[in-house]
Formats: structure tokens, sequence, C-alpha cells
């Protein structure tokens, strides 16, 4: 019998700052001890407008001129490799 294991779901960064803030009211609420039980309303702050970086999004990470060096190297291997071919099957022929 095989037993099919599923990954665990990873916190995302939203989920991560939510336990945060949890964690913070636990501890005021337990250095404040109150008389009276008040119901706490979450209170969603508005969010204020930062200037949005232009970010380019890619599959990779990688730097484009750096790919293209490799491109060119690879290339020129390519060539040298049946160039090498070519004369070796003419003088051996």
């Amino acid at each position: 019998m095989v037993k099919l294991v599923m990954p665990k779901k990873r916190k995302t960064r939203q989920d991560k700052i939510i336990l945060q803030l949890k964690r913070e009211l636990a501890k005021t609420a337990k250095s404040k001890p109150s008389q009276e039980a008040k119901s706490v309303e979450p209170q969603l702050k508005p969010k204020e407008k930062t200037p949005q970086k232009k970010t380019f999004n890619s599959a990779f990470s990688y730097n484009p001129s750096l790919i293209k060096k490799d491109l060119i190297k690879t290339l020129i291997l390519a060539l040298l490799v049946i160039g090498l071919e070519l004369v070796l099957y003419l003088k051996l022929r």
C-alpha cells in the first residue's frame, strides 16, 4: 500500500503578517487586563498609495545580456565542431 503525501501549503507573506499582528494583539491584551469584556472590531487601514516601481516580471531571473553571451558562445562552438567534422570528412574521404 502506497500513501501519497500532499506537500504542506507554504505560508504567504500575508499569512505571516496576519500571524504577527495576532501575536502583537495577544501581547497587548495580556499586558493590559481589563475589568470588562470588550469585543474588538478589526479595523482596516486604508492603504496609502506608494509609487510603484516598474519591474520586469519574467519566468527567469537572469540578465538578458548574459543569456545572449551564452547563446553566442554556443553558436560559435557548434559552428567550430561542424567545421571540424566537414574538414575530417573531406580529408578522410
